[in-house]
């Protein structure tokens, strides 16, 4: 019941005394008072609007604008394709491409002969000079005389060695060791590729989704205010109560309060995006177009699951590693096989020597030249080393038997994944229908309870209600839709296919970075 019409049924002095009571209370309630209408000489207190509300929704229009200052706009495809093709964490995956690249020539160049150019001249280097100088003393009959030589000597001593192991059973499995380990590389690097395209569509639906809930909470803000206003004015009137008054008012800063908050989750998602994209420290991401259904989603869920056992690079990347532990163990049984080699060496002696004596009136010079070479079949087996290589390779076959095991649990988590993507996919679609006819409806009905307050035929507590219903079906609505385009998107990576034009996006970053 409302205002002054149930005070005329009353006594006067009752009715006076209500009155007096109720601007005792509100003068404590009220931030401001002033003088309103009067009842039987009774002055009725007046409310006034809260200015905290103004501010609020001031600084958060400043928020607002700063936030679209420092951001640019994007639609999916364009986010998938900048993250593609800048963000690092794919340069940071194809530099472990190359490494089991270069890995791999290093062992195939074990096939190469090596040739390695050694000195063997005085003092132990390519050039060298050597000296010496002896004093003889000769006694005859008359005097005794000393007698001096010295001898030095230049030599340029040049050695080649060849070498080349031309059978050795343990390289061919090394090779093969490397080269799995090579495409497990690059399996994980296409698993970083698809993760990142996620990354990238499941940001931009959770941006979507507040920047929705933005929006509806600023039409539901606006109708609260009003809706406010309409009851100060009855208030001041005779025709509505404090309660009434503070139960709107309560609305409207609750309303706020959850604008305020989506405001929070717009910033987080527009920088989780602007993440994926690789986009400059202080800037963020906001989405070109509105939350709506993306895509759909036509295979059976049988077909769905057989696909991705079939093409997850997960589990081909676990398989890779289990076959390069298992060449690793061949090539350590291998070492106790013979290897054999081909080994040849030449050398080459240029000198010049020179001998000086007291005793002999011209010096003597020798100037020299050699070459000398050779070749044979070298040959060498290690009969046994203890048992060390053995061992090692026992402990690669448990570890590929380990890959083996880590590749069949991968699959059932593939298929778990796929199952809980397809029921959310055929729930959410079920959830979308629903919670759309849930919006329209409770914005049909807080409209219509507005309008029946505003004539007396309605108390706030029911334009309340309608309100909070307008919030939760604005929430539902929201939610839904994001849940059905991450469904989406989680299909697709889960059954590892590539949407939209990612695949070419992938393929133009790798050709950038092999010219590195």
């Amino acid at each position: 019941m409302n205002g002054a019409p149930w005070l005329q049924r009353l006594p006067a002095w009752f009715g006076a005394a209500l009155l007096a009571i109720g601007s005792l209370t509100i003068a404590s309630e009220a931030d401001t008072v002033g003088k309103g209408y009067q009842y039987r000489g009774v002055q009725a207190p007046q409310v006034q609007p809260t200015p905290l509300f103004n501010s609020l929704n001031q600084d958060l229009l400043r928020l607002q604008k700063e936030l679209k200052a420092r951001s640019v706009n994007t639609t999916l495809a364009a986010a998938i394709e900048q993250s593609l093709l800048n963000n690092p964490e794919l340069a940071q995956s194809y530099a472990q491409i190359q490494q089991g690249q270069w890995t791999l020539v290093a062992v195939r160049r074990q096939w190469i002969p090596s040739i390695v150019a050694t000195a063997a001249g005085p003092g132990g280097g390519l050039w060298g000079y050597a000296g010496s100088r002896a004093t003889t003393s000769v006694t005859t009959l008359r005097a005794t005389a000393a007698e001096q030589s010295f001898d030095q000597g230049v030599a340029f001593v040049p050695v080649l060695s060849l070498g080349w192991t031309f059978f050795d059973p343990s390289r061919g499995p090394e090779i093969n060791a490397a080269s799995e380990d090579l495409r497990s590389e690059e399996l994980l690097f296409n698993v970083t590729a698809r993760n990142l395209v996620l990354q990238t569509q499941l940001s931009y639906f959770g941006l979507q989704e507040q920047l929705q809930l933005v929006k509806s909470y600023e039409q539901i803000l606006a109708a609260t205010t009003d809706q406010v206003k309409q009851a100060e004015a009855l208030f001041n009137t005779g025709n509505a109560s404090i309660a009434d008054v503070e139960q709107i008012r309560t609305q409207q800063f609750q309303t706020l309060s959850l604008l305020i908050s989506s405001y929070l989750g717009v910033i987080e998602a527009a920088a989780s995006l602007a993440n994926s994209m690789a986009l400059p420290p202080g800037r963020l991401a906001l989405p070109a177009d509105n939350l709506d259904q993306y895509g759909q989603w036509d295979l059976p869920l049988t077909t769905t699951i057989r696909q991705a056992q079939a093409l997850r690079e997960e589990i081909q990347s676990s398989l890779a590693k289990a076959n390069r532990a298992k060449w690793q163990a061949s090539a350590l049984f291998n070492r106790y096989w013979p290897r054999f080699s081909l080994v040849a060496s030449g050398s080459y002696l240029n000198s010049n020597s020179r001998n000086e004596s007291s005793a002999i009136a011209n010096p003597n010079s020798v100037l020299s030249a050699s070459w000398d070479g050779g070749f044979g079949i070298g040959f060498n087996w290690s009969i046994f080393d203890g048992g060390i290589a053995a061992a090692q390779a026992e402990a690669n076959r448990a570890l590929a038997r380990q890959y083996t095991d880590q590749a069949a649990v991968q699959r059932l988590q593939v298929s778990e994944e796929v199952e809980q993507s397809y029921a959310s996919y055929q729930t959410s679609r079920l959830a979308l229908l629903s919670s759309r006819e849930q919006a329209d409806s409770a914005r049909k009905a807080a409209l219509a309870v507005r309008e029946r307050y505003n004539v007396g035929y309605a108390d706030t507590t029911s334009v309340v209600q309608t309100l909070n219903q307008a919030i939760n079906a604005a929430n539902a609505y929201a939610s839904s839709l994001r849940v059905y385009n991450s469904a989406v998107a989680r299909l697709y990576r889960s059954s590892a296919q590539w949407p939209e034009r990612s695949l070419s996006f992938r393929d133009q970053r790798v050709l950038e970075l092999k010219r590195r």
